[in-house]
């Protein structure tokens, strides 16, 4: 593998490694929801309970996409660090490679992955909105 390629995949691991601080803030607040949800025992507000159902429904979609992320960001890691002769194949062997996407250039591996990154802030700025909304909800009744 080329150094420039090598390096390529350094960056992208690096930058999918973030997901684990998006992870460890959409677990916090799923968590935060899960626990307004069972103390306040349906004595709130129907839309503050709804937006605290939808923070734990995202943070579920967002735990998701953090192991996936995850994943990519070490298997982008082994890549560079290693041999990348076989993997399609050890990939392929594990059921964690669909056949239609083996022998992609690695460009589009890592565009393909950054998606994945992207979709998880989202899911989490989707959860601050709803717990936003929640609290606003909270405060007026």
């Amino acid at each position: 593998m080329s150094d420039p390629a090598r390096h390529d995949l350094m960056i992208a691991a690096s930058l999918l490694e973030q997901g684990s601080r998006i992870d460890a803030l959409s677990r916090g607040l799923t968590l935060a929801a899960v626990a307004g949800l069972v103390w306040l025992g349906g004595q709130a507000p129907v839309w503050a309970l709804v937006c605290m159902g939808a923070v734990v429904g995202l943070g579920l979609f967002g735990l998701y996409l953090a192991i996936r992320v995850g994943l990519d960001a070490a298997l982008f890691r082994h890549l560079a660090e290693g041999d990348a002769a076989g993997f399609d194949a050890a990939m392929l062997r594990q059921g964690l490679l669909p056949a239609a996407k083996a022998g992609r250039p690695m460009a589009d591996r890592i565009a393909g992955a950054r998606g994945l990154l992207r979709r998880q802030a989202m899911v989490l700025i989707g959860q601050i909105g709803f717990a936003v909304a929640a609290a606003v909800a909270m405060a007026m009744w």
